[in-house]
């Protein structure tokens, strides 16, 4: 793998996002992430993992510079990439815990969701759904698992707003689990998949599976239905006006 980096500690598997300072999520490396987490739930030898970036990232979202290049056939094909990394971490039968070592705005906190913990670094990092503002629809199931994890209410208003979350706020509305200094997120979330891994592993998968059925479904068996709109969407003239502006003032 180029972008994502294992290492196995004892039964436990450290995933680490790596892709330049800020580990900004393109095609390849979203597919990495997939099958990653497609050959961890397949090793018997691993009981759990946890997921982590470097520096002050855990990952600064889509690589908005190369995405917005792709044409429509490489779109496509990215976002249908997008969801199966979603739908396969969501159904990643072991624990999965999630040490938010710094920044994590839109994919990056999707990806924190797919855990079943958080745990994030105090001080000035953000995290959350920030599509909306840049031009990005976002799809009906990104909303339902946004809203499993906050609540229905801040799920719908946060989303609309774009709203980036400082920790103690990430923390007060329930996106994540414990707010502590950079230096001690990975212990916490390491002691956390610790004893998530005691648990009987086939009674945690399936009880982890079932609560995750339907979200699961709708990344997988039923993209079309839930990612067509968001990607017919992607290609919409308005849109593509408000994310190329971004572009621009990304290159400066």
């Amino acid at each position: 793998m180029e972008f994502i980096k294992t290492e196995h500690r004892d039964n436990l598997a450290v995933v680490t996002l790596d892709r330049g300072t800020a580990n900004a999520l393109n095609k390849a490396m979203i597919d990495e992430l997939a099958e990653t987490f497609r050959q961890l739930d397949k090793d018997s030898s691993v009981r759990g993992a946890i997921i982590t970036g470097k520096g002050n990232f855990f990952s600064a979202g889509l690589d908005v510079l190369e995405v917005a290049a792709y044409d429509e056939k490489t779109s496509q094909e990215f976002w249908h990439s997008f969801a199966t990394m979603i739908g396969t971490m969501l159904s990643f039968g072991k624990p999965l815990v999630a040490a938010v070592n710094g920044h994590s705005p839109a994919g990056g906190a999707i990806v924190a969701l797919t855990c079943d913990f958080r745990y994030m670094a105090d001080g000035k990092f953000r995290i959350g759904l920030n599509e909306v503002p840049v031009g990005i629809a976002v799809p009906q199931p990104i909303f339902e698992m946004y809203a499993a994890v906050v609540g229905q209410k801040n799920a719908y208003q946060f989303l609309l707003q774009g709203k980036l979350l400082l920790p103690a706020e990430a923390l007060q509305s329930g996106f994540v689990d414990e707010v502590c200094p950079q230096e001690e997120v990975f212990d916490k979330a390491w002691a956390k998949l610790k004893e998530l891994a005691t648990f009987e592993p086939k009674t945690f998968a399936l009880t982890k599976r079932n609560m995750r059925a339907g979200l699961v479904h709708k990344y997988t068996t039923h993209y079309d239905e839930f990612f067509g709109p968001t990607l017919h969407h992607w290609q919409d003239p308005d849109a593509r006006n408000v994310l190329n502006a971004l572009v621009a003032s990304l290159k400066k």
